[in-house]
């Protein structure tokens, strides 16, 4: 059947104006307070680096920016909240790759790589590699030699299911060692046996290595990720220090529901990298042993997918609990 001239002129017409609607509701956009809403408690990773950017966002944007906690269900309650909300770019969710690890291995109702609008990174979080002061390794090689001397005897931390574990068996693999996984239900029961040399490979956030690391107890071996944390600059990460398969962190990002019009979405992402640029921000994220994280929505949807098949192909091969 053909499509007779008046039907195509009907049909441009609609588009004409669909597009218009959204270009005059980027314009107009923000005309009220946006909220960024954060999956875990107060205190928590995700609460602090999104209360760091609400407050620069706020200012960037001439509009409030509030943050609000939805917790529960290991952050997803916060997820299929924001799944349902109006798709007008003023709720987004603060999420990370630790909901995409846990999605990897239970059933949730919404999917973070084809449920949500990519809006923006925010910042990264990577982990340190550290032995105590008893394991006489200065780099990761070092570390990998003694452990080749030594097969089975070497422990580090888990537990099973988590980015400590899966960082662990990705150094065993990629090193050819036998090391043995602990594990731990809390990072300060882990920190412990660091202390008393019972464990010769701690492997944590760098928030959570910082204190040790300050006071000398421990040596850092190499971070995780793409670059160097400004507050060890002389840490090299693990992909320069010849492990190019270590180089999972923790990356922050921001998500909104389903249909927000695009000319909002970048509307969104230029504003919040524009606060990221910032030395104030770059500085306020450092506190939190975060770097900043930058780059398009596209550039966030295809982490998302990336990350997935990733933890997907972790848990099918049950590296996660080995």
């Amino acid at each position: 059947m053909k499509m007779t001239s008046r039907i195509r002129v009907a049909l441009f017409s609609t588009v004409l104006l669909g597009s218009m609607s959204s270009l005059a509701s980027a314009q107009e956009f923000p005309s009220k307070s946006i909220t960024i809403i954060a999956n875990y408690g107060p205190g928590s990773g995700n609460d602090l680096i999104a209360r760091e950017l609400s407050q620069k966002l706020s200012e960037q944007m001439k509009t409030p920016v509030i943050v609000e906690n939805k917790v529960g269900a290991t952050g997803n309650i916060a997820m299929d909240y924001v799944a349902q909300a109006k798709p007008d770019g003023y709720t987004m969710v603060l999420s990370s790759t630790s909901s995409i690890i846990y999605q990897a291995s239970n059933t949730i109702r919404t999917v973070i790589a084809k449920d949500f609008t990519p809006i923006a990174f925010v910042a990264g979080l990577p982990y340190v590699l550290s032995v105590p002061p008893s394991v006489p390794a200065k780099t990761l090689k070092d570390l990998a030699a003694i452990a080749k001397a030594k097969p089975g005897e070497l422990n580090y931390n888990g537990p099973a299911g988590s980015m400590s574990a899966f960082i662990g068996s990705l150094f065993k693999s990629s090193a050819g060692v036998d090391m043995v996984m602990v594990p731990y239900k809390a990072t300060s029961d882990a920190q412990i046996d660091v202390l008393a040399g019972r464990i010769q490979l701690w492997i944590t956030t760098s928030a959570s290595a910082f204190p040790l690391v300050k006071s000398g107890k421990v040596t850092v071996l190499a971070v995780t990720g793409q670059q160097r944390l400004s507050s060890i600059p002389d840490v090299p990460t693990a992909i320069e220090s010849g492990f190019p398969d270590l180089s999972p962190d923790i990356s922050f990002f921001l998500l909104g529901p389903p249909g927000i019009p695009a000319p909002i979405v970048t509307k969104l992402n230029q504003n919040i990298n524009a606060v990221l640029k910032t030395t104030a921000m770059a500085e306020r994220l450092a506190n939190l042993a975060t770097v900043v994280k930058i780059g398009s929505p596209e550039e966030v949807q295809q982490h998302l997918l990336a990350e997935t098949v990733r933890w997907q192909a972790a848990v099918k091969n049950e590296v996660l609990s080995k």
